[in-house]
C-alpha cells in the first residue's frame, strides 16, 4: 500500500506545481455609436453599425479572440460577433461590428427606433481572451446597458414622370421612383391624373422600394369622359408603409404634359 499512497501524494504535488491560467480583468466597454445601415423589409433584415471603445484594465496586454455576444434590444436578443483585438495596458482601442436585426423578430424595436423615440441596448455574454496557449472566458457580465436613438429624418421619394401619352380613351403613365432612405419600404395608395384641376383618370399604386433603391412603372388608366383643356398633372396620396414599423404619408402633385 506504501508505495501507491508515495505515488498519490507525488501526483498532488506536481498538480500543484502546474500553472492556473488566471482570470483577467474584463474590459470596460464604452458605446460611442450606434446607427442605422440599412432596414430591408423584403431581405427581411435590418443592419446596424455599432462604434465601441475598449479599455484595458490589467497590467499586460490582453489579446481578446472573436467573441460571440448577445445584444438586447428592447428586451429581444440578437447575436453579435464582436472582433478579436488586441488591447494594451490602460490605452483605448476603438472597435466596429455589425448587428443583424430580422424584421420579424425585431419588430417592436426597430419600429420605436425608426419613429425617433430612445429603446434600451444591452451588451451581454463572455469575452474569450487569449492567455499563452489557454482561451480564457471572461463573463459572463454585462458590458454595455444604456439607452440608443437613432438621428433618422424620413426624406420623401423623388419622382419623376418618364412617359405620358394618350391611346383612345387610355392614359399611359410612366413613372420613376427614387428613395433616399436607408429604409426600405412599399408605396401604396391613389395615383390621380389631373387636367386644370379636375381629376379625370385614377389607379392604386402599389410600388416596393429598396434602401436607397428606385423602381420604375408604367400604368394605364381609363379616363372619366373628356379630358377637357388646361395643364396635366399627377396628384399622388401615397403612403410609405413597412407593417408594424413605418407610416408615412407621402403627398406630391407632379406638373407633366402628354407626348
Amino acid at each position: 500500500m506504501k508505495p501507491f499512497f508515495w505515488l498519490a501524494l507525488l501526483g498532488l504535488g506536481l498538480s500543484a506545481c502546474v500553472p492556473q491560467a488566471v482570470r483577467p480583468q474584463p474590459p470596460a466597454v464604452e458605446l460611442l455609436g450606434f446607427n442605422l445601415i440599412s432596414l430591408d423589409p423584403f431581405s427581411g433584415k435590418a443592419e446596424f453599425d455599432l462604434r465601441l471603445r475598449l479599455t484595458n484594465p490589467n497590467a499586460y496586454t490582453l489579446p481578446l479572440l472573436d467573441s460571440t455576444l448577445t445584444a438586447e434590444l428592447a428586451g429581444a436578443q440578437f447575436r453579435l460577433v464582436l472582433p478579436g483585438i488586441e488591447l494594451p495596458t490602460s490605452s483605448p482601442r476603438e472597435v466596429q461590428a455589425r448587428l443583424m436585426v430580422p424584421v420579424a423578430e425585431g419588430t417592436r424595436a426597430l419600429a420605436t427606433l425608426v419613429s425617433g423615440q430612445s429603446t434600451r441596448f444591452r451588451l451581454l455574454g463572455e469575452l474569450r481572451v487569449q492567455l499563452g496557449p489557454a482561451t480564457v472566458p471572461v463573463g459572463p457580465l454585462t458590458f454595455v446597458d444604456r439607452d440608443v436613438r437613432l438621428e433618422l429624418a424620413f426624406q420623401p421619394p423623388a419622382f419623376r414622370i418618364t412617359g405620358l401619352s394618350l391611346e383612345g380613351t387610355t392614359l399611359r403613365v410612366g413613372l420613376e421612383v427614387q428613395n433616399p432612405n436607408p429604409i426600405g419600404f412599399t408605396l401604396s395608395g391613389p395615383l390621380r391624373v389631373q387636367v386644370g384641376g379636375r381629376s379625370v383618370a385614377e389607379a392604386s399604386l402599389n410600388l416596393p422600394l429598396a434602401p436607397k433603391g428606385s423602381s420604375r412603372g408604367e400604368f394605364r388608366l381609363s379616363l372619366n369622359g373628356f379630358p377637357g383643356v388646361g395643364g396635366i398633372s399627377l396628384d399622388l396620396g401615397l403612403t410609405a408603409q413597412i407593417p408594424g414599423i413605418l407610416e408615412q404619408p407621402v403627398h406630391q402633385v407632379i406638373p407633366g404634359f402628354l407626348r
